[in-house]
């Protein structure tokens, strides 16, 4: 069996090479065209030397015709495609280069407005600057084979020493995720999906792969519409929406979630932060064709892990006002580990664990977080989320945080710690600290940091980290004490910090 995961859109081309597979930026694409075209990308890459072992082709590229056929043709050609958001400061972006070391890199115009002196000394490998550049199409060109276990893709998470975390994403995770959503689902031709999630967003895998493996089209978003969807949704007559749930909560704080708005969705599925009953509750009413699913996932583990439907009653964990996050879906084994990697029982808080076809390799070239994070228990291979749950004698889980110091902005994973060791470098001291702050509903809404140097301005502080972490993680509030408040055991009372903005902020009233 070829895992190839361009071969069911290569499959649909053939079948039904007129049906819609892509609509961006104004472009329709069919699915023959959107075949040829990463076929012919393919072969570019496969002209940049056919000896070596296949490696990873940079996908720095976002909502483009460019960046989905270089998703594919990167998957054609028998290597893995690694999304590289443009969007990143330069430093980030020419260290992930530096890590890679892609045999190839394909870009957009956003992709090559981030191409600054520093990133492209951070290539050394050919870079394809435009469709224009492809050699023609080879009608009798397959994809190539390639086997279960053989990386698909590896997408960046953060990393808690400041260095981030490559997740190797096998293809059989990912052809288990679309056939069992294809289960769970039943998508077919006539489902219309968004792409509200960047690539360098998991959830992309969902959106593109569950999209070309049903015969459906893919509608990304357009990034001044991402927060308010509304027209986009009715113009494009979309069936299955995907986000953050930040997008409903938005939207339902806006009141902007009309009763009977979206009546093409008959799928809606929120996932990468806690999502709110009240929020769930007015898309419900927006979308009353659809059902509303709230899904836990892990870049670790291919995406999705954990169903929760919207009922009525509804399931919500309990003095949080937020949904369940269900039981888990076909194929995966769920377990709450204290922190031996023993399982606790029903009622007992401790750590999410997963087990199944969808877990990932590990971390490029780091194999003692893969070991501490993918314990191999009888014979099975584990991922320890770091995600504080407990499950309900029903089966069904409820998330009440993270047992780690980890937080989600916007759906996004940020490392505090990862954010603190650049602040080290910055201020030339340890004395810092990072929170999570404002903090609704489980869901972070931004960071502040803390530092104990002398007449340091707060703008320098966020300049710095500008060019050093992602836009989202760039602190709001950057404030200087005299000294870093510790708990008994001198760790940083990180609490006593969000007391002090809650104070704060209390007082600006």
């Amino acid at each position: 069996m070829n895992y190839n995961l361009a071969s069911p859109l290569f499959g649909h081309s053939l079948t039904q090479g007129t049906r819609l597979a892509l609509s961006v930026a104004g472009q329709e694409v069919s699915y023959a065209a959107l075949a040829a075209l990463a076929q012919r990308v393919a072969g570019w890459i496969g002209r940049q030397g056919t000896s070596r072992a296949p490696g990873f082709v940079g996908i720095l590229a976002s909502r483009s015709v460019e960046a989905y056929a270089g998703v594919l043709g990167a998957c054609w050609s028998g290597n893995a495609y690694v999304p590289l958001n443009p969007e990143l400061p330069e430093e980030r972006l020419a260290q992930l280069l530096g890590i890679i070391q892609p045999v190839a890199v394909i870009v957009d115009d956003t992709g090559r407005h981030a191409l600054s002196a520093r990133v492209r000394n951070a290539v050394s490998a050919p870079i394809l600057n435009s469709l224009d550049e492809l050699p023609a199409f080879a009608p009798h060109d397959r994809p190539r084979r390639v086997g279960a276990e053989d990386v698909g893709y590896m997408i960046f998470t953060s990393g808690s020493t400041g260095i981030p975390k490559g997740v190797l994403v096998p293809n059989r995770a990912v052809h288990h995720l679309v056939n069992m959503l294809q289960d769970v689902y039943g998508f077919g031709p006539e489902d219309r999906f968004s792409k509200a999630y960047n690539l360098s967003f998991d959830g992309s895998v969902h959106d593109m792969f569950t999209a070309w493996n049903s015969g459906g089209s893919l509608h990304p978003v357009p990034a001044s519409q991402l927060m308010a969807p509304m027209k986009f949704i009715q113009e494009r007559k979309l069936t299955v929406w995907a986000s953050v749930p930040s997008t409903a909560v938005f939207l339902e704080r806006g009141k902007m979630l009309q009763p009977g708005a979206f009546p093409s969705l008959r799928c809606t599925i929120f996932s990468g932060e806690p999502l709110p009953l009240r929020s769930a509750l007015a898309w419900q009413k927006a979308a009353p064709n659809s059902v509303i699913d709230n899904i836990c996932g892990h870049t670790e583990c291919c995406v999705f892990s954990t169903l929760e439907r919207l009922t009525d009653p509804p399931n919500v964990t309990p003095k949080r006002g937020l949904v369940a996050i269900g039981r888990p879906l076909p194929g995966f084994t769920a377990a709450v580990f204290d922190e031996s990697c023993r399982p606790l029982g029903a009622g007992q808080e401790g750590e999410l664990a997963l087990c199944g076809p969808q877990v990932a390799l590990g971390y490029f070239q780091d194999p003692d977080r893969t070991a501490k994070r993918f314990p191999v228990i009888d014979g099975k291979v584990w991922y320890r989320t770091g995600d504080l749950v407990y499950r309900e004698e029903s089966g069904i889980y409820h998330h009440l945080g993270r047992i780690d110091d980890q937080v989600k902005i916007r759906g996004h994973r940020v490392e505090l710690g990862e954010i603190e060791a650049n602040l080290a470098e910055i201020c030339g001291s340890d004395s810092v600290a990072a929170v999570a702050w404002p903090v609704d509903h489980g869901s972070a809404r931004g960071v502040a940091v803390f530092h104990c140097v002398e007449g340091l301005p707060a703008e320098k502080v966020r300049e710095a980290l500008m060019r050093r972490v992602p836009r989202y993680a760039v602190p709001q509030q950057v404030l200087q004490l005299a000294g870093l408040p510790l708990t008994a055991n001198g760790k940083v009372d990180r609490r006593l910090l969000v007391e002090m903005l809650d104070s704060k902020a209390e007082r600006a009233k």
